[in-house]
């Protein structure tokens, strides 16, 4: 009979890839494998046991050196994932100027360089990672069915066109702003919908809904069920950076029953197939309008398009399909922790309590820079007021 496997998944925050990874892992339960969640930010020795396989998601923050430098040194083996091409983030987003501070960099560049396998989903980027290190594992991207709800079909008569993300794809969405006036005087029955983000200079309206940006991810799959869309957009900028994601959007879409329209980028070049199981569309103002009035014209393409895809998906992107290959490496490091194991951490944190401290000053600071860099002195002192207000609210229901 196999060991049980104590899986410590480390993040720096919730975010989507950080609670798709725990459907993953929550899916290798009747392998043996046990997941705890904890923040990087609250990490202890203590959390460290004899069979721990320590799995660190999207970390980069300058305190996440300390801990890679104690596992070095006591020969720890540990896993990390990465979803996203962190050294070529452009623009002036606080997420880009985070990822471009030099601490950041260090810190991000030590925990990939060392990892016993470095995890990720895209071809693309697992080619950029192999010059950090050689065990670069590509494992399929996954969508968990068990999210959605049993819905009823819709009896209105709206054609609802959709798109939900972060404040930070904005610049995606600007290649709609000529199509979207012209597609709602073509076709009355046309509604668009954003959540999160919208595209710039377009009005909210009877017929362009916003909603708020949804930071849980189950909550974030249910909305896009329940809004019943019958397209779903997704225009990537072709950057380098861009060129590195997965295809979300595709496997959400599908998994939805939604029609997708993508861009003729990478994430979405291999796993869509024109009028099969999506358009993809090159970036051009006059190619998108093309696409939308292609599937508006065709109702029944939209419902081939949605079979298909979600047939797709439902058989290459489930979590039981894919939860296999993420087992294995789990396996794999539980297997050489024995082997390689040299010591506990206690001794190497021991000998690096001044630098613990130097490293957690860093790590304020580089959020600081970040949001100085984006927002100027005011946004920063805004930032601290509102984190004061917080605390005090805390304290007070304490």
């Amino acid at each position: 009979m196999k060991q049980d496997i104590d899986v410590l998944m480390v993040i720096e925050g919730e975010i989507a890839t950080t609670q798709l990874i725990e459907q993953v892992l929550f899916a290798g339960k009747e392998h043996g494998i046990h997941y705890r969640k904890i923040l990087l930010s609250e990490l202890s020795l203590e959390d460290f046991k004899e069979n721990t396989v320590p799995l660190f998601v999207r970390c980069g923050d300058p305190g996440l050196e300390l801990w890679i430098d104690c596992l070095i040194s006591a020969n720890y083996p540990y896993l990390y994932y990465i979803d996203d091409n962190f050294w070529k983030i452009e623009g002036d987003s606080l997420i880009a100027h985070y990822y471009q501070h030099p601490l950041v960099r260090r810190s991000l560049e030590l925990a990939v360089s060392n990892a016993y396998s470095l995890l990720t989903s895209s071809d693309v980027l697992a080619a950029f990672l192999r010059k950090f290190n050689k065990s670069t594992k590509i494992l399929t991207p996954f969508f968990d069915f068990s999210l959605l709800e049993e819905t009823t079909s819709s009896t209105s008569n709206e054609v609802r066109i959709g798109f939900a993300g972060s404040p930070s794809r904005a610049d995606d969405l600007n290649i709609l702003i000529d199509v979207i006036p012209s597609i709602l005087d073509s076709y009355p029955n046309a509604i668009f919908e954003f959540a999160g983000v919208k595209p710039e200079g377009i009005a909210v309206s009877d017929r362009v809904r916003f909603y708020p940006h949804i930071t849980d991810y189950n909550d974030f799959i249910k909305f896009k069920q329940t809004r019943q869309w019958s397209i779903g957009l997704a225009p990537l900028a072709d950057t380098e950076a861009n060129r590195c994601k997965t295809n979300n959007k595709y496997r959400e879409y599908s998994a939805c029953h939604i029609a997708g329209i993508y861009s003729d980028v990478a994430p979405y070049q291999d796993c869509v197939k024109p009028g099969i199981n999506g358009l993809l569309v090159k970036n051009t103002s006059s190619d998108w309008r093309a696409a939308i009035k292609l599937l508006l014209d065709s109702p029944e393409k939209i419902q081939v398009i949605a079979d298909n895809a979600y047939s797709d998906v439902r058989e290459n992107y489930s979590v039981e399909h894919v939860a296999s290959s993420w087992i294995e490496e789990i396996r794999k490091l539980h297997g050489s922790l024995y082997l390689t194991r040299s010591g506990t951490l206690r001794p190497a944190m021991t000998r690096m309590i001044i630098k613990r401290n130097f490293l957690r000053l860093e790590s304020i600071l580089v959020r600081l820079s970040a949001i100085y860099s984006q927002d100027g002195l005011l946004g920063l002192f805004r930032k601290l007021a509102n984190r004061i207000k917080r605390s005090i609210r805390s304290t007070d229901q304490s």
